[in-house]
């Protein structure tokens, strides 16, 4: 098992996740993760990082040339942008969801989801190996709020 970096979580050239300024008002972001290095189904994608005291309102998921692989999406443990082999992922925002079509988090789900006051990764899972192909893709819609405790 090996933790693998998005173009958010790897390297020096990372961007960094827009941070809401005004409580409750919402953020969203656009993330797109092209499969440039292939990715094993034992491997974890560390994707984002949703900023201390942040809560998802609103997630949505969908790829492209993915074809039946389903993916897990969820929080990460240990430290943001680290590579241990020991992180876990769990799958509070989507558990074995196929991208092909698009996917929306329930809302009970998120509304249970805990505000830390620590950055948190958002890692991805696939149920299957996924080549390194530059067609497929994953693509997240985000929304999250400051303000919720």
């Amino acid at each position: 098992m090996a933790i693998k970096k998005s173009k958010i979580t790897g390297g020096m050239a990372r961007r960094q996740m827009p941070s809401p300024y005004v409580a409750h008002q919402p953020v969203t972001t656009i993330i797109t993760h092209e499969f440039s290095e292939a990715v094993a189904s034992t491997d974890i994608l560390e994707l984002a990082a949703l900023p201390p005291y942040c809560k998802i309102v609103s997630i949505e998921m969908i790829g492209s040339g993915t074809g039946a692989t389903t993916f897990t999406v969820g929080f990460m443990s240990g430290e943001f942008g680290s590579s241990d082999p020991a992180r876990t992922l769990g799958n509070e925002l989507f558990n074995a969801v196929a991208a092909g079509d698009k996917a929306e988090a329930a809302i009970p789900a998120l509304a249970a989801l805990a505000v830390t006051d620590s950055i948190r990764s958002i890692g991805v899972r696939p149920s299957a190996n996924v080549a390194a192909n530059p067609a497929t893709k994953l693509h997240f819609r985000i929304s999250y709020v400051t303000g919720f405790a």
